[in-house]
């Protein structure tokens, strides 16, 4: 073992990416859950996932109503988070999450299930508040991504096969009458259609739509180890400086994982 007795810059340290981004998404006021066991609240038998706590510990996600102990810890070759199990409400959600809806980027972290489809990963809700009260949801349904508002405003679906094995992260950006999706780093798919209305203050859920009981066919297979959302940035679309600097530390981490 090599010791040396001096002050690293971050850059030298395994887990100084995950100290950068977990600063830079919090002071844009965003949210980092993170699976690791500071983090993820466990009942008394040790499997029964009840509470997930934010990075910056400034938040905590928590069981979705119909969710009565459906959520478990699971454990990866990459790490640990919510198993969720198909057709069982085993979600959560970060209650009034957010008040800027016209512009915001979120990233799940995710292993799927070879047997089942994913379904659906990340839904912003404004919980039945305000005219419309439509919702934004991000899907991976076996034959393709969807990410779409209820109110049939923004709309993009990405054909093909995406149940590949490991570690997956899908990123979000909605920006007025844009949205756009990247898969790994890889190509951005874009579409445009109208500013989607979606009522404020919107909730996040987490492996699930709302904390309606009714939406088991909506409801898939995975373990989501990480979710982030940053307010007012555009990962994927035109952006400035700033933005550029959160997709770069995100993928620095993304690296590392």
């Amino acid at each position: 073992m090599i010791e040396l007795d001096i002050d690293l810059p971050q850059g030298a340290l395994l887990n100084g990416c995950a100290a950068e981004l977990s600063a830079a998404i919090t002071a844009c006021g965003g949210t980092w859950l993170h699976g690791d066991e500071a983090s993820l609240r466990l009942a008394d038998d040790g499997e029964t996932l009840i509470g997930w706590r934010s990075m910056d510990g400034l938040r905590e996600a928590l069981p979705i109503k119909p969710n009565e102990g459906h959520g478990r810890l699971a454990l990866t070759e990459t790490g640990q988070g919510l198993r969720c199990v198909s057709g069982e409400n085993c979600g959560f959600h970060l209650a009034e999450l957010t008040e800027q809806v016209e512009t915001f980027s979120m990233a799940v972290f995710f292993h799927a299930d070879p047997q089942a489809e994913p379904r659906t990963l990340l839904t912003l809700n404004g919980e039945g508040r305000g005219r419309g009260s439509s919702y934004l949801f991000l899907s991976d349904n076996g034959d393709g991504l969807v990410v779409k508002d209820t109110g049939q405003c923004l709309s993009l679906e990405v054909p093909g096969p995406s149940g590949a094995a490991g570690l997956r992260v899908l990123i979000v950006t909605v920006s007025g009458d844009r949205v756009a999706l990247q898969e790994g780093f890889g190509e951005i798919h874009t579409a445009r259609g109208t500013r989607p209305d979606l009522p404020t203050p919107a909730s996040l859920f987490i492996g699930a739509r709302s904390h309606r009981g009714g939406l088991q066919k909506t409801l898939g297979a995975s373990v989501i180890e990480d979710v982030m959302f940053w307010p007012g940035v555009s990962l994927l679309m035109p952006r400035n400086a700033r933005d550029e600097g959160h997709q770069a530390r995100l993928e620095r981490f993304a690296l590392w994982r």
